[in-house]
């Protein structure tokens, strides 16, 4: 009986002891599995996390990819990759207003003026704040001639800090454009204030509006003489001086007094011209002249020009286009003359301007019939390497036909070529010399040699 409770005691504890171990080792082995469970829930989460930090970075760097890429045309001047590149991105993100400044910007400097305005004005709809948009669309605008529209944009953009002084400087230059001097000074001197201490004089856009706000010479006075020699007679000679007066942006006068001494005669004549500038990039002009004839020059002329401007671009080779067209009407004691007369010029980057002219004469001497002539005028304009243009200007010209009409000189009645050239010196800030020489070979064995000077000054 005793070893049978000695027995059942030893089996309790020995039960026991084991339903502890067993409870222990279950009990941890559950931990160990939830703490499995919870470290494997987390490392998912935390590899969503880097999934989603990764596709961050790679949208990051295809933005940074483009915008380099943009950059870097830009920089070569492939204007064309350049906008590949933002249509490229636009086309991924089409609300993306950087890229959409980015192709106004572009548009505006290959000449598409229209698209680079709307472009502007779908950015600044998606960002009316931002600065950049807002001096770009004014810039535009005012370089079209709408100057309110462009203050109301450039009074806007002044208002978002920290102040720029390209905004400063614009809102100065559209202010001047209005008329509205004393508060462009004020623009131009608040940016000058920003501008850092060693900008160059070239950069310093601040003080070349100051300048400018001086007012430009609204007075200019020319002189000049020509000496003509010929192979079959005496030499020739002409003075001349011209005189122009600015008196606004609107008009332009100008008057010229001709003296000529030709084949042992003397003759005179003044013209003079009113020039109406409808739209900065339009201008129609009216003139007439008489003098005493002496049968070398006209008795008496009249002519009407209009001209147009075609801007282009900033950045690409051709700049702009100037086209006109002038109808002139010379009469001569025994001759009637119409000319008719086309002229484009083209202006291109680095100051080289290439000049077509070609007209065509009707003239009608007393006993003649009615005959027309054509004729045709070539001139390149050209800076000396190294050279500002504006200290000196080299020309090329070629003529073929005639030149001009007159009784005596017979100028009408023959063909000839003509090949000359000069140069224009820019002896200080507000005057300059014109060198030139020509030569014509005639028909018939004949030439003329033409050697001239002026001298100019504005005030």
């Amino acid at each position: 009986m005793e070893n049978r409770r000695v027995f059942a005691h030893r089996f309790v504890r020995v039960f026991g002891t084991s339903a502890v171990v067993f409870v222990t080792i279950a009990t941890g082995a559950t931990g160990t599995r939830a703490k499995q469970n919870k470290n494997e829930t987390a490392g998912s989460r935390g590899g969503l996390e880097s999934l989603r930090q990764n596709v961050a970075q790679r949208a990051s760097q295809r933005t940074n990819d483009w915008l380099q890429r943009v950059k870097k045309s830009v920089a070569e001047h492939d204007l064309q990759a350049a906008l590949q590149a933002v249509d490229a991105r636009l086309a991924a993100v089409p609300e993306d207003s950087d890229a959409m400044g980015w192709r106004a910007q572009i548009l505006a400097w290959t000449g598409k003026r229209k698209e680079a305005e709307a472009t502007y004005r779908q950015a600044l709809q998606l960002s009316p704040n931002d600065g950049d948009f807002l001096l770009g669309l004014a810039t535009l605008l005012a370089q079209d001639g709408r100057s309110g529209e462009a203050l109301a944009l450039l009074d806007a953009a002044a208002t978002i800090p920290p102040a720029r002084a390209d905004v400063l400087n614009e809102r100065g230059r559209v202010l001047r454009a209005l008329g509205r001097r004393d508060e462009a000074r004020g623009a131009f001197l608040q940016a000058e204030a920003l501008e850092p201490r060693n900008v160059s004089v070239t950069d310093d856009e601040a003080r070349a509006g100051l300048r400018s706000l001086e007012g430009p010479p609204r007075f200019e006075i020319e002189l000049g003489t020509e000496a003509d020699t010929f192979n079959y007679t005496g030499a020739a000679g002409t003075q001349m001086m011209t005189f122009v007066a600015k008196p606004n942006a609107r008009w332009i006068f100008s008057t010229e007094a001709d003296i000529y001494q030709r084949f042992s005669a003397n003759a005179e004549k003044v013209v003079g011209s009113a020039t109406y500038r409808v739209t900065p990039s339009d201008a129609f002009t009216v003139g007439g002249g008489a003098g005493n004839a002496q049968g070398i020059i006209p008795r008496a002329e009249t002519y009407f020009e209009y001209g147009h401007g075609f801007r282009i671009s900033e950045t690409k080779a051709v700049r702009g286009i100037e086209a006109t067209y002038n109808q002139h009407w010379f009469w001569y004691e025994q001759a009637d003359v119409l000319v008719l007369t086309g002229t484009v010029a083209t202006n291109f980057a680095h100051d080289f301007r290439w000049t077509v002219s070609a007209n065509g004469a009707r003239s009608q001497f007393t006993g003649t019939g009615v005959a027309w002539k054509p004729s045709g005028y070539g001139r390149l304009d050209f800076p000396a390497p190294r050279v500002a243009a504006s200290r000196l200007l080299l020309n090329l010209t070629f003529a073929v036909g005639s030149e001009n009409f007159s009784e005596v000189d017979q100028v009408g009645a023959f063909a000839s070529r003509t090949y000359g050239g000069g140069f224009r010196l820019g002896w200080m800030e507000k005057s300059y010399v014109n060198f030139y020489v020509a030569r014509q070979e005639r028909n018939g064995g004949n030439s003329e040699t033409s050697y001239g000077v002026s001298y100019g000054l504005r005030f």
